[in-house]
């Protein structure tokens, strides 16, 4: 499933989601303020540059933070919930020790 990118047009809040199809006027509400968020799209794939950067992804509903750092000891998450990924290499193992698989 491809990953498509959405901001709210009220607080600015950006999400990715996994979606099967997509439509033109497919719209999602925002779960931060509630309201509704537009697709936009990514100029590059960063998947590949080792940076550090934010995981939606992987990441947590911010009440679940103190649970998934105890399950995920050295995980380090933002007040979003958003996981730290600091490189690919890390990326790849942070999948591993979730049980997720990396498509081709």
């Amino acid at each position: 499933m491809p990953i498509y990118e959405f901001v709210c047009e009220n607080c600015g809040y950006k999400d990715e989601k996994y979606m099967k199809r997509i439509f033109n006027k497919s719209r999602i509400m925002c779960s931060v303020c509630g309201h509704w968020m537009r697709r936009i799209f990514s100029r590059v794939n960063t998947d590949l540059v080792d940076r550090p950067r934010w995981s939606n992804t992987m990441g947590v509903n911010p009440r679940q933070i103190p649970q998934a750092v105890k399950l995920y000891p050295g995980s380090v998450y933002n007040e979003k919930g958003q996981l730290l990924i600091r490189n690919r290499k890390h990326k790849l193992f942070e999948m591993k020790r979730r049980g997720m698989v990396e498509l081709e």
